[in-house]
């Protein structure tokens, strides 16, 4: 019979079991509800930067791509002007390889190579979880703690009452088909105290499950307040508060960046006409 103090543990053990298993299932709904939403955020924000890119980046490339060239011709007017010649020794200073940004412009746009697509990458096959039912798992988790504490393997009578104490825990969830149980047992690395409860494991095992979510929770939030409060997002909510009043942002965006890259190449073709 067992004392009144441990019935009263077992009791405290079992109630915390049972908040711990309430609390494990709250957060993993709301785990999977953050990633659920986190992969629509990012789909949404990749179909709004692929829309980005197609009306405005290749405006804004051209446009960086003329000011640049502007830049490197003004700046090599000036060291016309006022700098000495440059010297072999100039030359040599520069790093392997280099280009003039103006040369980087023509290459780009006025004699552009030919862009191979990239081989598209196969899927990595996903690794299957093993076969067995939990009847299977029941018995080879049997087999393997019995293999590991049967009695006849003790050296020492102390060791064999140990061994034995263990057995009994091992039986009774073999044959109360307590896969759980089984396998907090197999998961002890430096050997399981008989004088433990299976219920106290499972109670170690849950409470470590819920400071895992825990942590994965706050990594989850902290993503979707990364992905709601970024750049490309408040962009996007502004082009659809301009749709609303029947405008086109991106568009408007990728005309105002035309215009520009208009005025610079009038000032480059000033520049280049220049001696």
């Amino acid at each position: 019979m067992p004392k009144p103090g441990y019935a009263i543990g077992m009791a405290d053990i079992h109630a915390r079991i049972t908040q711990l298993q309430t609390l494990i299932a709250r957060q993993q709904a709301e785990a999977d509800h953050l990633e659920t939403e986190i992969t629509t955020l990012e789909r949404e924000l990749d179909e709004f930067a692929a829309l980005y890119d197609r009306t405005v980046g290749a405006a804004r490339a051209k446009l960086d791509a003329a000011r640049a060239a502007i830049d490197e011709l003004e700046h090599r007017r000036y060291l016309e002007r006022y700098a000495p010649v440059t010297t072999d020794a100039d030359e040599l200073r520069r790093p392997l390889g280099f280009v003039p940004v103006a040369e980087q412009y023509r290459r780009m746009w006025l004699d552009p190579e030919p862009i191979e697509p990239p081989p598209a990458s196969a899927d990595k096959p996903r690794e299957s979880p093993l076969p067995g039912d939990p009847e299977t798992r029941l018995k080879r988790l049997y087999r393997a703690l019995a293999r590991r504490y049967h009695p006849d393997l003790a050296a020492t009578p102390a060791e064999r009452e140990y061994r034995t104490r263990l057995m009994v825990m091992i039986n009774e969830a073999y044959e109360g088909h307590d896969l759980d149980a089984l396998q907090l047992l197999a998961e002890q690395p430096g050997g399981v105290n008989p004088d433990m409860p299976v219920a106290a494991l499972r109670l170690r095992k849950l409470q470590q499950t819920s400071d895992e979510l825990a942590r994965r929770l706050d990594n989850l939030k902290a993503e979707q307040q990364r992905l709601i409060h970024s750049d490309l997002m408040r962009l996007k909510t502004e082009a659809r508060l301009a749709r609303h009043k029947g405008r086109d942002l991106l568009r408007d965006l990728a005309d105002e960046l035309e215009r520009e890259y208009a005025q610079a190449m009038m000032i480059l073709q000033r520049l280049r006409r220049e001696k």
